[in-house]
């Protein structure tokens, strides 16, 4: 059985080595959003094309976290998390050298399975290692590191991109993996290998497969349109692989995913809220390098500038917004961080270049505020609104909606940019002009603005009582 880390100083090194983790995959995701549009004029090709880069390292981790995680259930927590990093260092290098688009899309594939395993065993060490009422504070800890590392990702990956090739941006992930390597050897628990259970391999095929034809259909309608044959097959494919999967998952001894856990409507409500969270944040986050450099006509290192402002003050008011959420309970801040995300979308569906930089400032600031109230808060309430033995699938699902809604948020902000800026369905980023940009840009926004609202909505609805447990009373 596995035992909860009692000595402080452990809990202390166990905390630092999941945010080192949690660091290099924030730092990553910055670095990559920010050379979008160089990688996009490097290999000639549009905006929907190039978030492809963000969405095939995104959409390894959605897929897999689940499937990591029940892997790791069953007693190899330390030994997943390690060959995690290995293969992320692995994936970076290849990055680093990749000579087109279809090599770096590649090896982010071999990333994002690293990445995967990191996410899937950072919040299961925290569930399984560290006592309960900690947990406010050690996801907390984990969305800081995350910022921390996206603070970081702008500045350093706006030089890059400035002074040397984008290239550079991949490799300093090489030697951040070997130092996690080493801390992780010496303060990460033995595993203790639990009696073996089957595994629903056929089930996370099916469940893959259908987040991958969905996500294709998505981003290509735009580029390909509805009738196209590709579109037809992807659809098709989408469709066949639910209706097996939830076949599957019925009649399995064994499932991937009880789906009793649904049956708690806290936990679902919940679950959507946090998806949305990610598919409305990192839908702006994957836009605003474009809109800094094509509609504001900055360079890459101003524009690294000012995208470390949401993460620094995530960064600095993660950690007492999650300690101060473990003694009033988790609702407050999820609705707090619904306003703020209402606040960045609507500033930037109505933002243009001629206004300067004060809206440009404050919606950055909110974008802060938001993940700072809602990041560490949130994540902790789905796990604790999950049933009762549930907790460890919740931690999965959780990790999985995040990563999840980031795929589809890219993916949808994507394909309503290019919706916005394009009759044909398809215009390379260096033809753009900064009046069609915005087109695109407020077409976007409109719709985050609207899944914000529901993220308010679903927050509101999820009671509390102060102990972080739901209730339906206040």
């Amino acid at each position: 059985m596995f035992s909860i880390t009692s000595n402080h100083l452990h809990q202390k090194l166990l905390l630092a080595v999941i945010a080192i983790g949690m660091f290099l995959d924030g730092l990553d995701g910055s670095i990559v959003t920010i050379i979008l549009p160089q990688i996009s004029e490097s290999f000639g090709t549009d905006t929907g094309t190039v978030s492809w880069v963000i969405i095939t390292y995104l959409l390894m981790m959605a897929g897999l976290i689940l499937i990591i995680g029940k892997t790791a259930e069953r007693g190899y927590i330390k030994r997943i998390f390690l060959l995690g990093v290995c293969v992320f260092a692995l994936g970076s290098a290849i990055c680093g050298i990749s000579p087109n688009l279809e090599v770096l899309l590649g090896s982010r594939i071999i990333q994002g399975i690293g990445a995967a395993m990191i996410a899937a065993t950072a919040t299961l060490l925290c569930v399984t290692y560290l006592p309960k009422e900690m947990l406010g504070m050690a996801l907390g800890t984990i969305s800081m590191s995350v910022s921390i590392g996206v603070a970081a990702g702008p500045a350093i990956g706006g030089f890059i991109a400035q002074y040397l090739s984008w290239h550079w941006a991949f490799l300093i992930n090489v030697p951040v993996s070997i130092i996690i390597v080493i801390l992780a050897l010496y303060v990460i628990p033995a595993d203790v290998k639990r009696e073996n259970q089957s595994f629903d391999i056929p089930g996370a095929a099916l469940l893959f497969g259908f987040m991958a034809s969905g996500v294709f259909v998505l981003e290509r309608i735009p580029h390909l349109g509805i009738s196209d044959l590709q579109i037809i097959i992807c659809t098709g494919i989408c469709m066949i692989t639910l209706i097996l999967f939830l076949l599957r998952e019925h009649r399995c001894q064994v499932p991937l995913i009880h789906f009793r856990i649904f049956g708690a409507w806290e936990f679902t409500a919940t679950l959507i809220a946090f998806l949305l969270f990610g598919c409305v944040y990192m839908g702006v986050l994957y836009l605003l390098p474009f809109f800094l450099q094509a509609g504001m006509g900055y360079d890459p290192v101003i524009s690294g500038l000012y995208l470390l402002i949401p993460p620094v003050l995530t960064a600095i008011i993660g950690i007492p917004m999650g300690t101060w959420s473990d003694r009033i309970g988790r609702r407050p801040f999820a609705i707090a961080g619904s306003v703020f995300i209402i606040a960045v979308t609507g500033t930037f569906m109505l933002i243009q270049p001629i206004t300067g930089f004060v809206p440009l400032l404050l919606g950055l600031l909110c974008m802060g505020f938001f993940w700072g109230c809602a990041g560490g808060p949130v994540a902790s309430r789905v796990v604790e609104t999950a049933p009762e033995g549930e907790e460890g699938t919740g931690s999965s699902l959780m990790v999985t909606a995040m990563y999840l809604g980031s795929v589809i948020g890219t993916a949808l902000f994507a394909t309503f940019f290019t919706m916005g800026t394009a009759t044909n369905g398809k215009i390379a980023f260096s033809d753009l002009t900064s009046g069609i940009f915005m087109q695109g840009f407020h077409t976007a926004m409109a719709v985050g603005l609207i899944l914000s609202v529901i993220t308010l909505v679903l927050s509101v609805v999820v009671r509390e009582q102060k102990n972080g447990r739901h209730s339906d009373q206040e």
